[in-house]
């Protein structure tokens, strides 16, 4: 009991009091679309006038919400995109247990998919290949997006402004050796990534493995990206077929729609 209250102590702590009220807007209006007005939602919500006029017209300046002539509220456009990249996640896993199965057998090797989490990786589905030696990649694993090919591949169209809102410190972990260091010298990787289109990962992540990864997009955004990884004495003889394959793959996976 001591520990659970702990748990929500510490919840409470970092919880953001705009995003709750947002929440409880977006949820009154997603049950009954079109008839609360603003006196009618700072009534039943309890939040005062002034505050949920400053919420709601941000929330209607991002798409969050709408209004009509009758000055009642429903939800807007930027939530049906939300919900549809929810769901379209879980099309494109199965997409990809589809699509990739025959690179891994032209590889041999494994297979992953993966999006961005904050400053990780966050894998989503794995293709394994018929080997005793895996990297530690399936799905619901995360790892530092810095040190893995998918990392580069995800973060190659973000900002240097964002870039750095994402990693505050110019020095980054090290997780092998071979990591990239700083900050800097990943910005420059994220640049060859973009101009060849992949990225590869040397070691950075797991010694004694390989990667090359490439981007999937949804109409011309990043959504995730695919990689295959393999022990490093396979990778001078396999690392063109692999950029080839993989490059193919995530193209595959891509949508203009």
């Amino acid at each position: 009991m001591a520990r659970m209250k702990e748990g929500n102590a510490m919840e409470q702590k970092y919880a953001v009091p705009a995003l709750d009220r947002a929440h409880a807007v977006l949820k009154l209006l997603a049950e009954e679309p079109f008839k609360w007005k603003l006196s009618d939602i700072s009534k039943h919500l309890r939040i005062s006038k002034s505050t949920l006029y400053s919420l709601l017209s941000t929330m209607e300046r991002l798409q969050w919400i709408q209004k009509d002539r009758n000055e009642t509220y429903a939800v807007g456009s930027s939530l049906g995109d939300f919900g549809g990249a929810y769901f379209r996640q879980y099309d494109l896993i199965e997409e990809f247990k589809r699509a990739a199965g025959p690179v891994m057998q032209t590889l041999q090797e494994s297979v992953q998919l993966a999006r961005l989490d904050g400053n990780a990786v966050l894998y989503l589905a794995k293709m394994e290949a018929p080997s005793p030696v895996q990297m530690v990649s399936g799905p619901g694993v995360r790892f530092p997006a810095h040190a893995t090919g998918l990392g580069k591949s995800l973060m190659m169209e973000i900002d240097a402004e964002q870039i750095v809102r994402i990693f505050p410190e110019e020095t980054l972990p090290q997780v092998t050796e071979h990591t990239i260091g700083s900050r800097e010298v990943f910005m420059q990787e994220l640049e060859k990534a973009r101009h060849h289109g992949y990225s590869m990962d040397l070691q950075e992540g797991v010694m004694g493995f390989c990667c090359v990864a490439a981007p999937i997009r949804h109409r011309g955004e990043v959504v995730a990206a695919v990689s295959c990884s393999m022990p490093i004495h396979h990778w001078e003889a396999k690392k063109e077929n692999a950029v080839k394959e993989i490059c193919a793959l995530a193209q595959r996976l891509s949508t203009t729609k």
